[in-house]
């Protein structure tokens, strides 16, 4: 089991509200930063079980921040009751009545930015992490509205840069390749499973990014991961949509069916 397996529906609350605040604090960046990782799939198709997050990745556009300005995002979140980490792009905030602090991380993509070839980017003074397939973001996005209770408490509802269901997808399959996290599978897994209007819509809004190598990378590493029922795709999506009320072999065969269905209609081929 990967560490955020055992969701507490407290922690994904708090986390929820984090998610606002964080968006609030930095709202003059917000056209130049997207919330990515686990938030994407229950902010872009709402109120279809989706479990949450117990985290907030926030992808950073570098190709649109200047290296330093006056007033930096660090300090403004620490202005806010962020608390820095020994991980220069880490901050966590303490939540009222949850005894779990909520982690805020800070990325950016491979191909944007001053620092090619580097493992960061400099953006306002921070050292910020550079994710493979994060750039996917900063090319494929829409904008989703978000409300609810800040930690401190007040309602607020703010506009959320997220990646496309087909970004997000390709980012995760990507993912998966690169780390042993058993939710990258889950969260593919129920984005194709609950898209609205279901494949063939979810297929055409693929149909303009597939000449890029990042996404058909990402598809690839689907079509890898999810070949047989036996594959982690199946296996690790299926382990944690039970935390979720789906029953275990029903769901890794749903999730063994559905991803390569779309990935036939898209044309991936087989390994």
């Amino acid at each position: 089991m990967v560490e955020d397996h055992q969701y507490n529906p407290n922690d994904v609350s708090a986390c929820r509200c984090v998610l606002i605040e964080v968006i609030t604090v930095l709202g003059k960046y917000r056209d130049r930063i997207a919330v990515v990782g686990g938030w994407v799939p229950e902010l872009t198709i709402p109120g279809q079980g989706h479990m949450g997050s117990l985290n907030v990745d926030l992808a950073l556009d570098a190709a649109r921040f200047s290296p330093y300005v006056y007033e930096t995002i660090r300090n403004d979140l620490l202005g806010a009751g962020y608390t820095p980490t020994d991980i220069p792009n880490r901050f966590e905030r303490e939540v009222p009545g949850n005894p779990t602090p909520v982690r805020v991380d800070l990325l950016c993509g491979e191909y944007a930015g001053e620092s090619q070839g580097s493992t960061h980017e400099m953006i306002q003074g921070m050292a910020v992490w550079k994710a493979r397939g994060l750039d996917l973001a900063a090319w494929f996005h829409t904008k989703v509205r978000v409300s609810g209770t800040l930690p401190d408490g007040g309602r607020n509802e703010v506009t959320v840069t997220v990646p496309t269901i087909p970004a997000f997808l390709c980012m995760k399959g990507i993912l998966l390749v690169d780390r042993k996290k058993e939710k990258d599978a889950y969260d593919v897994y129920f984005c194709v499973a609950n898209f609205p209007d279901g494949l063939k819509a979810l297929s055409s809004e693929f149909q303009p990014m597939l000449s890029n190598n990042l996404v058909q990378e990402g598809l690839r590493n689907l079509r890898a991961k999810f070949s047989t029922i036996e594959d982690i795709g199946p296996v690790w999506a299926a382990r944690v949509a039970v935390e979720a009320g789906a029953g275990e072999e029903f769901a890794r065969r749903d999730a063994f069916e559905q991803v390569n269905r779309l990935l036939d209609i898209l044309k991936i081929p087989s390994h």
